[in-house]
Parts: structure tokens; sequence; C-alpha cells
């Protein structure tokens, strides 16, 4: 993640309110959420040790603000928020995107929001409980719209075993690949995981890119008694915790980019304790990124020397419920891409898509037998996984070590899609129209006319509407509605009016034809729409921001048999319809 060089603060209404509030009492052993960043991400401290206690609902002013010129898009960052009692916080952005904290969920955690887009966030809280408060702690922007945004994370398990040979080459990938993340589904060191194996076969190869590892522990981690040697490397020797979690626990989550991590621990595939399922479903409670990823080492479905293991299913059915995307696992010695299913293995397609990935660098095991569900597999090739990760899907590739052939590609759209409200329309009636004829007339009444031969002349309908409404929304599609009353079987293009005009100066002659943006055949009466193409949603764009003059668009065609259309003066005026987000 870059650091702006910029410190600016936060919008002077928050940082008055910062400075003049109360401090909140420390989060006592509060759970950090590690959020890593796209590259082009910046971030900004809010103001230094100061805490915004919540104000009563009685007393709730003005909604509290962080702002960033320019940005596309905040995700703004808590050091600790507690809400008692029915009592929320609301997150509104200039982009029309809304969140909303209730509940307990975020308690003792310091975490990040997803991504909202627009230059400003709003803060409302809506307290009537003395107890709830709520402490910023930082802000992240960018300047790259967040559709554009995207992150890579990359990984493998059953990674190094005794001659290294294929690890450095797996490792050499991840070198090549340059992920802001790293992930292991267990397995990294063979044969024991003990701390000696780590260091000789572990560190020289994948612990080059230790500092950006976030691990999980296999069933060979686990042949040293409390997979001593995995939690001494990863956390430091003796640690209790660090970067592998809490060594009595083993699982932990993390955020990168709008994509929200969970490692789990299967141990050596037996029975999962309830301590850490309900630990999951916790922490899935309070995940608030539209997209979700976990990784742990035992697959739920595998066609090579094992057939999957029913123990991980209660990890299934939370991860399920919570409309998770990916499970990225090993064991197997193999690669095998499944697609989107649900807890019993059954096709779904609000489904979780696995991926086994156990193709670090151990011995091969054989694909052995069929499923309907798997996609794609390979018992062959050592390699990686590449995740290419955006705030509403992902691209995976298989990427194989150097003199291998074999690859695989997939992409998906998360469950939960962007987790912002959906498009909306707003529907507009022209405020200007006219028929113009090359002979030099103009007719203004309840009908307008555009054909390419009437007693001589051509007729083009012109239209304009204002737009000033639009100002400000995320414009995603555009339309021209026309009623029309005699259909014609003609093509009938529109375009941008290449200059300005009024209904009772324009002209034939005035008004040339700009870019296209449109066209339609009206082969029958009543409503017809023009859907205007990326250079017509780009001008109503400009429109609306005032960035060019607005001088609507005119309707011509070259054929003979015209067609008629309901004016503003008629029946029904021309409509522009915008779907936009708010």
């Amino acid at each position: 993640m870059n650091l702006s060089p910029s410190r600016t603060p936060i919008c002077a209404a928050l940082a008055a309110a910062l400075l003049g509030a109360a401090a909140l009492a420390p989060a006592h052993a509060a759970q950090r959420i590690l959020q890593l960043s796209e590259d082009t991400t910046h971030s900004k401290p809010v103001s230094a040790a100061s805490a915004l206690r919540g104000t009563p609902l009685a007393k709730a002013g003005a909604a509290d603000r962080v702002c960033e010129a320019g940005a596309k898009w905040l995700r703004v960052g808590f050091k600790q928020l507690k809400l008692a009692g029915y009592d929320s916080l609301v997150l509104t952005s200039s982009g029309g995107d809304k969140l909303v904290f209730e509940g307990q969920h975020w308690n003792q955690r310091s975490f990040t929001t997803r991504a909202l887009r627009g230059e400003c966030v709003d803060i409302q809280p809506y307290f009537s409980q003395p107890d709830s408060a709520f402490q910023l702690d930082r802000y992240d922007y960018s300047t790259v719209a967040l559709d554009k945004a995207t992150v890579v994370v990359a990984g493998a398990g059953d990674i190094c075993d005794t001659s290294g040979n294929a690890c450095q080459g797996t490792s050499d990938l991840i070198v090549s690949i340059n992920p802001t993340a790293v992930f292991t589904a267990g397995d990294n060191a063979y044969n024991s995981g003990t701390l000696s194996e780590y260091n000789s076969r572990y560190a020289p190869t994948w612990g080059r890119f230790k500092a950006l590892t976030s691990p999980s522990p296999g069933n060979h981690d686990y042949s040293t008694t409390g997979a001593k040697g995995y939690f001494d490397y990863f956390n430091g020797s003796g640690n209790q915790t660090g970067p592998a979690g809490d060594r009595s626990k083993g699982y932990y989550s993390w955020d990168v980019g709008d994509w929200h991590f969970v490692s789990l621990n299967t141990m050596s595939g037996g029975t999962v304790a309830q301590a850490q399922i309900d630990w999951l479903k916790a922490d899935l409670a309070a995940n608030t990124k539209p997209c979700t990823a976990a990784y742990f080492h035992h697959p739920l479905l595998s066609r090579g020397s094992y057939s999957g293991y029913s123990q991980v299913k209660p990890f299934w059915d939370a991860l399920y419920a919570a409309k998770a995307d990916l499970v990225l696992v090993g064991h197997d010695h193999n690669y095998q891409r499944y697609g989107k299913m649900n807890p019993d293995k059954a096709a779904a397609s609000d489904g979780i898509r696995q991926v086994l990935v156990g193709t670090g660098g151990r011995a091969f095991y054989g694909i052995s037998g069929s499923h309907a569900l798997l996609e794609a597999s390979n018992d062959s090739t050592f390699g990686v996984l590449k995740l290419t990760l955006s705030a509403t899907g992902y691209t995976g590739d298989f990427v194989p070590r150097a003199g291998s052939s074999y690859t695989d590609h997939f992409t998906g759209t998360c469950n939960k899609g962007s987790g912002n409200p959906p498009t909306q329309t707003l529907t507009l009636n022209s405020v200007r129209d006219v028929t113009v004829k090359s002979g030099g007339s103009r007719d203004n009444g309840a009908t307008l006319y555009a054909d390419g031969s009437d007693g001589g002349q051509v007729l083009r309908g012109l239209m304009a509407w204002n737009v000033s409404s639009a100002a400000g929304k995320t414009l995603t599609g555009a339309q021209v509605k026309l009623q029309v009353s005699d259909r014609s079987t003609g093509t009938y293009d529109l375009y941008r009016a290449g200059a300005a005009w009024t209904e009772a100066n324009a002209s034939y002659s005035g008004v040339s034809l700009g870019t296209k943006i449109g066209s339609v055949v009206p082969s029958a009466t009543g409503a017809q729409s023009i859907a205007l193409n990326a250079a017509g949603l780009q001008l109503v764009k400009d429109w609306a921001s005032g960035a060019v003059a607005n001088d609507g668009v005119v309707l011509s065609s070259t054929s003979s048999d015209g067609v008629d259309w309901s004016s503003r003066e008629g029946a029904n005026a021309p409509q522009l319809i915008l779907t936009y987000t708010p």
C-alpha cells in the first residue's frame, strides 16, 4: 500500500468533533483485521489519538464527514467501534453507497470497511446508549475507479520436501507474479514441519516473501507437537501470536482490497473444534467486504488419493451462509478446480468454488475418478494459483513452473456482488423539440417527423432534455423513448446535435449531425426505444457535469418511409431514461 505524501486532515466537522470529544477506553485485546490494498491506493491518518464519542439520538445533528478531493472511493478504518442496545452507525458516501452497522459484531475489532464510492463519506451515529462510541483510525482512497481497481494474491499448498527443487521453482513463480499477498494451503515443510525443516527447506525458497505470507497449517505441520515448528517459524520462536495467528488456535482473518480472507486450521483432518466454528461465524458476521475467500488444508471434495473430508463441512456451512466465494485447499498433491457448489457438494449458482492446489513442490498424487463438478485437473505439473481480485469478482490462473505447459484459467462474480445499492432509473421528458426541414421551414406541433424524402425535403426531429438532476450520479446507461404514431421499416439514426438551437430558431442548415449515438427501426406503433451507445452515454454524462453544452440530439434517416412520434406539445413527450447508482 502506498502512502500519500500529503497528510491533509479529514474535513473540519469531523476534526473538530474528534478534538473535542472524550477519549474512549482502549479496546481490550481487540482483534486487528489487517487491510492490504491495491497498488493505486493511498492512506491518510485521522486525527491523532482522539476519539469521537457518538451523539445521543435525540441530539443527533449533521453527519460527520471524511473527504478526499478527487477520490473515486474511500475505505474508512475503525480503531474501535462499540454498539450497545439497538444503536447503529450509518456510513453514506457521496457516490451513493451505504453501510449500516448494527449489533455487536464489531465490538473488540479494529477493521477497515469495504470501499464506498465518491469523494466523501458521511458518518452518522444513531446512539441512545452511553456505551456506544467509535474511533476512527485512518482512511484509504484511490483516484482509480473501483471497477478498475484490482489486487493480486497467489499461493499453493504441499510445498517444500527434502529436495527443494520443485518448491524452488514454484517460489520463483511467486517472485515473478509479485503479488500483494501470499497464502499457503498447509504442509509447507516436509516431513514433520520442524523448525529445522522450515529453516533448511522453506526459508531459502518460499521464505523469500515471508513478509507477504499469511499461512495455514497442514497435517504434516502437526507431526511436530502443537505445530511448534510452523508457529516458531512464522510467529517467531516461542511467540504466542503473529502472522500465523495464535498458536493455540491457528486461525485468523485479513483483508486485501475488497476481499476478506479467512485462514482456517484443519490440523490432521479430524473433527474441527466448535470454538473454531463459532469464531468463523462471528468473523464472517463482522465482515463488510463484498467478496470472501477461505483457505485451509483438507478439501471437502477430492478426486486424487483422497475423496474429501466431511469434517470440514461445518466450515462450508458457515461460509455458504455468508455467501463466500472461494475455498482454497491442498492435501492431495495435484490440481483440481470445481464448479460452484453448496456444502452438500451439489451444484449451486450461489455456491462456493473449491480450488485444490496441492502443487507447491511435493511428489504428485494421481487423479482418480471423476465428479460432475470437477471442471479442470492435472496431476503432473508443479505450479501456483494466481488470483486477480476486484470488488465484484475474480480471475484465477494456474501458473506452471518453468518448463511445464499446463495452465488453467477461470473467472467468477462474487455472490454478494458489490454490496452497493441497486441501479435506479431517472426519466426525463423533453424540454424542447421541433421538426426541421431541408426547405428551410420547421414544425413545432404535436407530432415530430423524420425521413429522407417528404415532398422533396428531408425532415429531422430535434430533441433536448434538462439533465441537471443527473449531476453527481454515476450513470450506467441511457436510452431515448419515443411514442410512435406512424411506424416505419427504415433505420433511423440518432446523432448528437452539432449546434445550439431553440424551438423558435432551429433550422435544418443550422444544426448539423454530430457523433452517431444510437439507431432504431420503428416497425411498430407505440413505445420505441433507442439505446445510447458508449459515446451517447458519455455525452449525457458530459451534459450532466457541464463539461459540454447540452444541444440535444437529432433523429434522421435516409428512408422515404417517414416515422412520426409525439412531441412535448403532444400526448407523450420524448423521454430520456437514465440508469444510475445514486
